[in-house]
Order: structure tokens, then sequence, then C-alpha cells
């Protein structure tokens, strides 16, 4: 992947230890000082990962268990058609009385976070409000089975639109990570490891996937997916957890360029993850705050910078 933008050395530190330690961007806790109220478990590697045995993103029944995509829709993660980008980057939505207050403000917050991580200067690159009555074409959260979220804006998509987060004493997606995972696919992306390139960073491991589920193993063309020029991230709110639909215990998922690296968080979006969403809504090019001056190259944690 190359990634355009001028890079300190404290950043590529900090990139380094994300990929091998998975912590949060240096600024997740400025931005919940104004704007979080609910206090959620403190996230870490092992409680951010859903279980293989009852995985609630995995039990909605959609596409890739989560994904709510019209046949007729090309399936592809940022796809490529431009009607899939919500207008001006604003997203209206509805939180129903399905879900309680104190899981609305977690996700106002996890919503509020996701604004502030794609924030480049004073351009903001995305807006979720609550929508209006002007508002044809809105999200509408939701309790109900599993977690699960329409893919991207479509204008002539005429059913609901909707984001399923599910809460009951068995499982849960009332987590920042996974909350953001599913408004991510609202913003137009897909999974992760379905990537085109994904074979030279992933082994699927078919012998250990669950019968009748290795279509969720799909691996996405070029003609069907944008990878918006940035590398195959790990590290991704977007990927699948090593052990996905797994039959016996065993991972699904093998990591070939680092052994250690850990798949399937789900503290929140990776510094790949905020940098896509700001290359598809296009604000990376609106702000001069951000000055081109390397081009750096990012494989899990190694990075290579040449000064152009």
């Amino acid at each position: 992947m190359q990634l355009l933008l001028s890079i300190s050395i404290g950043f590529v530190v900090y990139i380094i230890n994300f990929h091998t330690t998975l912590a949060l961007p240096p600024n997740y806790d400025d931005v919940s000082k104004d704007n979080t109220h609910f206090n959620e478990e403190t996230p870490t590697l092992e409680n951010s990962q859903p279980s293989a045995k009852f995985n609630p993103e995995h039990i909605g029944g959609y596409y890739q268990g989560d994904m709510i995509i019209p046949d007729k829709i090309s399936r592809g993660a940022a796809h490529r058609p431009l009607w899939q980008r919500w207008p001006s980057g604003i997203i209206p939505y509805d939180i129903t009385s399905s879900i309680s207050a104190n899981h609305s403000q977690l996700i106002v917050d996890a919503v509020r976070r996701m604004e502030n991580l794609t924030r480049i200067g004073n351009v903001q690159c995305i807006r979720f409000r609550p929508k209006t009555s002007s508002d044809e074409i809105f999200i509408t959260i939701r309790n109900g089975t599993g977690c699960s979220a329409h893919v991207g804006y479509r204008q002539n998509y005429i059913l609901n639109r909707t984001v399923t987060l599910m809460h009951t004493p068995r499982a849960t997606c009332m987590r920042t990570g996974i909350i953001q995972h599913a408004l991510l696919h609202v913003l137009g992306f897909f999974h992760e490891q379905s990537r085109p390139d994904r074979d030279d960073y992933v082994s699927i491991q078919w012998n250990n996937i669950r019968n009748g589920t290795q279509f969720n193993f799909q691996k996405y063309s070029l003609t069907d997916i944008d990878t918006l020029n940035t590398s195959y991230d790990y590290g991704s709110v977007m990927h699948y957890e090593a052990d996905a639909f797994s039959s016996n215990g065993l991972p699904t998922i093998r990591a070939t360029r680092n052994a250690s690296a850990v798949l399937g968080q789900r503290i929140g979006m990776s510094p790949i993850d905020i940098l896509e969403v700001q290359r598809y809504y296009r604000c990376d090019r609106t702000s001069s705050s951000i000055a081109i001056r390397t081009n750096t190259i990012l494989i899990s944690s190694i990075i290579i910078i040449e000064i152009v």
C-alpha cells in the first residue's frame, strides 16, 4: 500500500505499535473526553474479539454474516460505484426504542469517535446526525438478531436501511468496535479479508471452515473493489477473527507475513481504517492541513519511507 501523507517519526513508531500491540490511536482518548458518557468495559484484545462459538456478527444469516446487500448488487469493499458513498458524508440515523438509553449513548459515543478520528483539521469527513422529517433516506438502528448492517447508500434502494445491534445475556453487539464495524458497512466498506490481494497476506484454512459457510470467505476481484491504495490491514476493525466460522476451534485464517498478528480486533478503527474513510469520502483532498511529502509503504509492522 502507498500512503500519501506527511508523517513524523513518532507517528511511524505509533503505526508499528498498533500493528504489534493494537494500541488505540493517539487521539482516541482525547476524542472521548468531550463526547463519551457511557462507561464501557475497558477494551483489550481478549475481550474485544467475539467468540467463534457464538459470534453475533455471524448469526444474522446475511452475506458474510453481517452485510445486507440486495442480490442484484455486485458485492465488493469500499465498493467502486460512487452511489455507495453517502452524499456529503452525512448519514441521518434513527435509534429505535428497542435500544436502551445507555446503549443509545454508547452508539452515539462510537459515532462521535468515528467523526473525530476521521476529521482532518477543520474538515469533517463524515457526520452522523439524527434524522429529520425531511430525510427520505436514513438508517434505522435497532435491537434484533445478530449484528448486521446495510452496506452503502444506494439511492434507488427502496427498503429500510437497518443496523441491527443485538444485546442479550448470551452475546452483545454493544461494544465500540462492533458498532464501528457495523457503521463502516453503512459507509460502504466490506470485510478486509476478502480483498483481492488477501492471499498475499493470509492463508484460508478451508479444512477448518464449518460446512456450508465457505462462501463467507469469497475473495473479491479488482473489478468489484477499490482498495483505495492502502495495504492489507491485519489490525482492521473490518477483519474476521482468526477462527471465524471454525468447525473445530482451529484457525480458519492465518496471517502469513506476521505470525504474531491478532486478527479480528473490535477495539476500534485502525489507522488504515481511518485513512480509508478519509480517502473514500475525499476529505483528504480538501484540506491543506496534510502536506503530501512522502510515499510510505506499510506492510504489517514493517514501514519503508521513500522521500520524494
